[in-house]
């Protein structure tokens, strides 16, 4: 007798879909090229919806794996992401997320793990185009684009409150968001 095969369920249920699984992600394809065009005009986007309402799979299935098959022309398919979430240390977070292996690793002075992400750090913090140097720094190809993927934006308000608790951070939000608005509008490097 033939022992019954187990058949997977193909669906994640609470948690997002992501990149790699863009082939169980349909449906939302208009949405998708939606967000291609509107990244396409202004270099900086938001995905704004309820709780639960598939903002994150959105761009994880939808958006990323369009942009990485080429569908935004004008940009072509070479694109490095930075996936991250602020959490109570937003600019050390972006700078973990940069530092990755694919990202901006180059951005680290040639070290690796907590080291390289101290580096790049430091550059975020040297000021206002921080972001834009780190890219810099890591010599992107002439083909290739830097998105910075920022999910549960939210969180940068969620934990003012932990942030007050120690006064050194209680202006990393507004230097994040700033580093996210100075690279979106400077046009010397695709970021």
């Amino acid at each position: 007798m033939k022992a019954p095969s187990r058949i997977a369920n193909p669906f994640p249920g609470l948690r997002p879909f992501e990149t790699e699984e863009y082939l169980l992600f349909f449906g939302r394809e208009g949405q998708s090229d939606e967000l291609l065009a509107r990244l396409g005009r202004t270099r900086f986007l938001a995905v704004v919806g309820t709780s639960g309402s598939g903002k994150s799979s959105l761009v994880r299935a939808g958006l990323l794996p369009s942009l990485r098959g080429g569908l935004m022309r004008e940009a072509g398919s070479g694109w490095r992401v930075a996936l991250m979430r602020p959490g109570s240390d937003p600019v050390g977070n972006l700078a973990a997320a940069l530092a990755e292996r694919g990202v901006l690793a180059e951005a680290g002075g040639g070290l690796e793990g907590a080291e390289a992400e101290a580096v790049v750090e430091a550059t975020l913090r040297g000021g206002s185009l921080g972001l834009v140097e780190a890219a810099r720094q890591a010599r992107l190809a002439a083909h290739e684009n830097l998105l910075v993927v920022v999910d549960q934006f939210e969180e940068l308000f969620r934990f003012r409150a932990v942030r007050a608790a120690g006064a050194d951070t209680s202006d990393d939000a507004a230097a994040f968001v700033k580093l996210l608005l100075e690279a979106a509008q400077q046009r010397e490097l695709p970021v």
